[in-house]
């Protein structure tokens, strides 16, 4: 399945939870950002979540992972171990109902932790890569993620430079100009940045409820930092 059509496919699932604001939220909708949650959506789609504090281990070629999160269509559970933090389970959550809308023909699928750098997509299969590309549409929607980038940086896309390296890191600029090519460092700074030219504010990561990692991929993908 390409890109564009796991986006389209997250936009009709908050298009419905926006449809259905006043019986999901009956005391008032909050921001579309905080509609755009796991618990929110599986009571959409017809879902439960539950929290149970070890899922168990499986193996992987010759790594044993703990178990972060399953969906389980038959009974219409997703399970999400509160082991991996807050931030990890709201993108599991959002992973497994990835894998509802986006793979009809899996009945059952476990998932393990992913990588805090959240540089690891290429190593994993493709419909994990698709999993986790409906996460980042869902939790962090194009519009509203390029309209927060916009009033914290200005217009995009951001380019880097020794100026901009001074202002996201200040002394340590440098280790900005020297990141590897291809690397997610610039933007995981842009992505965890709490102000930029003097200017304070909620960090990228912070307003979406995305690890740094995941924030920042999630820029890159959407071309709003150029390195």
């Amino acid at each position: 399945m390409n890109r564009q059509n796991i986006e389209d496919e997250a936009r009709r699932l908050q298009f419905e939870i926006w449809h259905k604001r006043d019986l999901l939220f009956p005391l008032g909708a909050p921001s579309p950002i905080a509609m755009c949650k796991p618990e929110v959506a599986v009571r959409v789609i017809d879902l439960q979540i539950t929290y149970p504090d070890d899922l168990g281990t499986f193996r992987s070629g010759s790594e044993l992972y703990s178990v972060a999160g399953t969906l389980d269509r038959r009974r219409g559970i997703i399970s999400l171990s509160t082991r991996f933090g807050e931030r990890a389970m709201r993108f599991t959550g959002a992973h497994e109902i990835g894998h509802y809308m986006l793979h009809e023909g899996e009945t059952f699928h476990r998932d393990r932790p992913l990588s805090p750098s959240g540089d690891e997509g290429h190593g994993r299969h493709t419909k994990e890569q698709e999993a986790d590309y409906f996460a980042a549409c869902f939790l962090a929607p194009r519009r509203l993620t390029t309209e927060a980038f916009a009033a914290r940086f200005g217009p995009p896309p951001l380019v880097l430079d020794d100026n901009i390296a001074y202002f996201l890191k200040g002394q340590k600029a440098d280790e900005l100009m020297r990141a590897a090519t291809g690397s997610l460092d610039f933007a995981a700074a842009v992505a965890g940045a709490r102000s930029f030219a003097g200017r304070p504010f909620p960090s990228l990561a912070d307003k979406f409820g995305l690890s740094i990692g995941a924030m920042a991929l999630r820029l890159h993908e959407l071309g709003l930092v150029v390195s």
